[in-house]
């Protein structure tokens, strides 16, 4: 009798321990993958095409750090004008201008006219495909952008998320009806403040060479 009951208790005490491990087991998943419990990273790349959709500029700065993807884009560009290889498919002005980009005033200034192009071309509804009176920077750089697509912007073919340690990898496709191309991006999106968050692209390079393979500029 006294044999089962240790039986029993040692049943009980195995039981125990695998629900703990496998609670332990759960919280560290959620832990790890802050968004898999909640909403499919797929959503954040969907509504910030609805945001472009419905030219809003807020809206799409929420779901999107336009800054950091900006900075990590200037960053790629730097690096190509400073590579004899890949430089040779920047015009010389704009080769020199990205290797300087290094310079604080250089940097902060093609930041901040990208930055402006890019929501001025949401709000305006240009990237939405209507035809706005006026699309594009009014500063000193206006000239580099002249000749930038302003058409339509059209998220294509979201596949499945893939968490990398990072953040959610999520790849999709991004048409330009301005130019007719297409770009196959893959973004990494990350939980912030509750919400989900596009904050880097883990092929930059890749979809930078394509925009310079198929640029006037």
């Amino acid at each position: 009798m006294q044999m089962l009951t240790y039986e029993r208790q040692d049943r009980t005490r195995c039981f125990a321990s695998a629900a703990i491990g496998a609670l332990l087991l759960f919280l560290l998943s959620l832990w790890f993958h802050p968004v898999a419990a909640g909403a499919d990273p797929r959503t954040c790349i969907q509504d910030a095409g609805k945001a472009v959709e419905a030219a809003d500029a807020k809206v799409f700065a929420r779901l999107v750090d336009v800054d950091a993807i900006l900075e990590q884009a200037l960053n790629c560009l730097g690096r190509f004008a400073r590579d004899r290889q890949k430089a040779r498919e920047f015009p010389p002005m704009l080769a020199l201008l990205f290797t300087q980009a290094a310079q604080e005033n250089v940097r902060t200034l093609l930041l901040n006219e990208a930055r402006a192009f890019v929501l001025q071309g949401i709000a305006s509804g240009a990237f939405a495909g209507r035809k706005p009176r006026h699309v594009g920077t009014q500063g000193l750089l206006a000239p580099l952008f002249a000749d930038v697509s302003t058409g339509r912007k059209e998220v294509r073919h979201i596949g499945q998320a893939r968490w990398d340690g990072s953040g959610w990898l999520v790849p999709f496709v991004l048409h330009d009806w301005g130019n007719g191309e297409s770009y196959d991006v893959t973004g990494r999106v990350i939980s912030v403040d509750g919400g989900l968050r596009l904050v880097s692209l883990a092929n930059m390079d890749a979809v930078i060479s394509a925009v310079l393979r198929g640029s006037d500029l």
